[in-house]
């Protein structure tokens, strides 16, 4: 069983460092040349098992069973040969002449075998089995193994050739081919010297290791590097994307959201609102106190900088919440969550603020507070109007003190 248990190791060998891509990478995600290579590992795991199972139907003297097994074996391994021919043209993506041949070499090589081996039904030109039940090998196998060990050598004299005009990790890629091209022209020549021993098996076995550390890997970290250059180029421009939407939110003057913001955020309340899904909610109104005055006695700089006053004080108190000017001296905060549930107590201090504010002639701030209605409020409008109507009560009573 010495021939087999070779079979049996590389086979094990050969699904463990392929796993990724035999079982659990879909061919859906892999380039053109990946799955090129993942056919002719198919085609690979087909030889092993085809190789393992020819030792113990040797020993039984099967001859009828080994001689069709046998057939099976070359035609996979012609099989193997062709898709290994279609990876390394799918690898190259080179379009020229030589390119074009060495793709049909490969189909033509395949097809003789298949010639061969019908011929050798009738008359054993390849392989036979004498009276003893010995396994005999003829010209066409010799033929055969000739054919490919040309084969091989011409894959390593072109990636050589194609290394030489290539630097960094491509040149290491195309030389790891190369170099599985001389690893299976090498026991090629043994295996036709030794036909009964596995060389063929150790060759496709070291050929392959080869291309999983030198090529796949390669591609697999160089894949990886390529997706974080695009996370990071992602991440860019997410912080880009966030800082011109947060230009185009926020007033430049006071830093609290503007009026482009406050549509927006009015539009999804109202798609709440005819959904019914719209959680409770209170709104504040403000105005200030006083703005054209300052304009008109001391100038917009201090006229700017009393609005940024007013805008800061009711940032303070509805720090929570979300605050948005949308006119000249006119304020709106949505209170929800924290701010809604101390709704109460937050008026109650924003105005004695204001009312201190006013004595100590700093700005002074009317606001108007509604409560969002289930029962009678079906559009928007219905609580702002609610909410203005209170502001400019309140704007009358500091007024009036004044």
């Amino acid at each position: 069983m010495y021939y087999a248990s070779i079979g049996i190791l590389a086979l094990l060998i050969h699904v463990i460092i392929n796993y990724d891509v035999l079982v659990k990478t879909k061919s859906k995600f892999l380039t053109s040349s990946q799955r090129a290579y993942k056919t002719f590992l198919y085609s690979v795991s087909a030889y092993y098992i085809t190789d393992i199972l020819w030792e113990p139907l040797y020993s039984l003297h099967f001859i009828n069973t080994i001689f069709i097994e046998t057939t099976i074996y070359f035609i996979v391994m012609g099989l193997s040969v062709l898709f290994w021919t279609q990876y390394v043209t799918s690898y190259i993506n080179e379009k020229s002449r030589f390119m074009t041949i060495f793709k049909y070499v490969g189909r033509f090589f395949f097809i003789s075998q298949i010639v061969i081996l019908i011929v050798n039904f009738f008359c054993p030109i390849a392989f036979w089995f004498d009276k003893d039940g010995t396994y005999q090998t003829g010209a066409a196998r010799s033929l055969n193994l000739c054919f490919q060990f040309i084969l091989f050598l011409i894959t390593t004299i072109r990636m050589l050739f194609v290394s030489a005009k290539t630097q960094g990790n491509a040149k290491q890629r195309h030389l790891a081919i190369g170099f599985f091209g001389i690893a299976m022209a090498v026991f090629v020549v043994l295996q036709s010297i030794f036909p009964l021993m596995p060389f063929y098996a150790i060759g496709y076995m070291l050929g392959t290791c080869l291309i999983h550390t030198f090529v796949l890997e390669d591609e697999k970290e160089a894949r990886r590097k390529e997706l974080d250059k695009l996370r990071q180029v992602e991440r860019i421009q997410e912080v880009e994307l966030g800082t011109a939407r947060q230009m185009a939110y926020q007033d430049p003057l006071t830093e609290v959201k503007n009026k482009n913001a406050y549509q927006e955020d009015i539009e999804g309340i109202e798609r709440r609102l005819q959904d019914n899904i719209l959680e409770k909610f209170a709104l504040v109104v403000f105005d200030l106190n006083g703005l054209k005055i300052i304009n008109d006695t001391k100038g917009h700089t201090e006229g700017d900088k009393y609005i940024k006053d007013g805008a800061k004080l009711i940032s303070q108190i509805f720090m929570h919440s979300s605050i948005y000017r949308i006119g000249g001296d006119e304020f709106v905060a949505l209170l929800r969550c924290e701010d809604y549930k101390y709704k109460d107590k937050l008026i109650e201090q924003f105005n004695n603020q204001v009312e201190k504010n006013l004595k100590e002639g700093k700005v002074v701030v009317s606001c108007g507070y509604a409560e969002f209605n289930p029962q009678t409020d079906k559009k928007y409008q219905n609580i702002f109007e609610r909410a203005d109507k209170n502001m400019y009560e309140r704007k009358k009573e500091l007024k009036s003190r004044i």
